[in-house]
């Protein structure tokens, strides 16, 4: 490190680069509070529901086997 190149400058930097889209912030709180959001429709619905309740596509990724 330079007498220009500090620690907590490059850090600051970095952090920027892996933050998560809004999206997916959006999706790990509707996570966290038992819910999905539709990848078609885009409505929350709770995540132990094997189907959407208003377009009706399955949920994958708590009934992976169902189609």
């Amino acid at each position: 490190m330079g007498w220009k190149e500090k620690e907590w400058k490059k850090n600051k930097n970095s952090k920027h680069e892996q933050e998560d889209s809004p999206r997916e912030f959006e999706i790990e709180m509707l996570r966290m509070q038992g819910l999905i959001l539709c990848p078609n429709c885009l409505i929350a619905y709770s995540l132990y529901q094997p189907k959407c309740p208003n377009c009706g596509k399955s949920n994958q990724t708590h009934y992976p086997a169902k189609v």
